[in-house]
């Protein structure tokens, strides 16, 4: 499946790092992310890509068009592709383990989530029918071990998604990019439950507006994860502006 590397042209070290950490990645395909700070916010509101009280910074605008622009290009294709974030760090068996998992969900899927941000909550429905579930993690712990995850032999299972924070790799079908296009613009307002979180989480980025949709796609998540991130606050792109 083709990735799609998402990155800022002043990203330069950003995406020397991501191709020095995923050197065993094939088909990995740079876009040039939307610098939010250029954005002409007006010009989206008129094109119904966002409400006018829409408060979102700079960046998690750029974020969130760069990801927008991904989904029109898988909608308007015939194939499902992985979107990718250029802090993303990929187990080494990627490839044959996301295929593999893939050929496991039914013909209609929508979208397959491969990694989250460690600093929060997954919820997933555990058992169909009976209970989700809710998991959390240790991201300091992570980041000492990115590289032990990326030798690991992993054997994910498909679980459906309710909830996970982060848009750091995910890949999507043609329908399941039109769905989500027709349910999240225009981007606006609004508030989500995420469960021992906050039951009303304002909407400050795309992976809120994605939330919001999950529970009414066909939507998965892999776990354990394929793809992690060290999520460092303090170099981050989208929190800034």
């Amino acid at each position: 499946m083709q990735i799609y590397l998402i990155n800022l042209d002043r990203g330069v070290d950003r995406l020397a790092q991501f191709r020095r950490v995923n050197a065993h990645l094939l088909a990995v395909e740079r876009v040039s992310a939307v610098d939010g700070s250029t954005v002409d916010r007006q010009q989206q509101v008129d094109a119904g890509t966002i409400a006018p009280d829409l408060a979102y910074t700079t960046g998690a605008l750029g974020c969130a068009l760069s990801h927008i622009a991904l989904w029109q290009k898988a909608m308007a294709g015939d194939k499902p592709i992985t979107i990718t974030e250029d802090d993303a760090i990929f187990n080494s068996q990627f490839a044959v383990l996301s295929a593999g998992l893939i050929a496991t969900l039914p013909a209609d899927w929508d979208l397959v989530l491969w990694g989250w941000n460690f600093d929060s909550i997954l919820c997933f429905d555990l058992l169909p029918g009976i209970s989700p579930c809710v998991a959390r993690f240790s991201e300091v712990l992570l980041r000492n071990a990115t590289t032990k995850f990326q030798k690991r032999v992993l054997n994910p299972v498909a679980y459906r998604l309710l909830r996970g924070f982060g848009t750091l790799c995910y890949s999507i079908s043609p329908t399941g990019a039109k769905k989500l296009l027709a349910q999240s613009l225009p981007i606006r307002p609004m508030t989500v439950a995420f469960p021992t979180v906050d039951p009303a989480f304002p909407n400050c980025g795309i992976d809120i507006v994605m939330n919001a949709a999950y529970p009414n796609l066909s939507a998965f998540v892999s776990f354990p994860p394929l793809v992690v991130t060290r999520n460092d606050k303090t170099i981050s792109t989208i929190q800034s502006g």
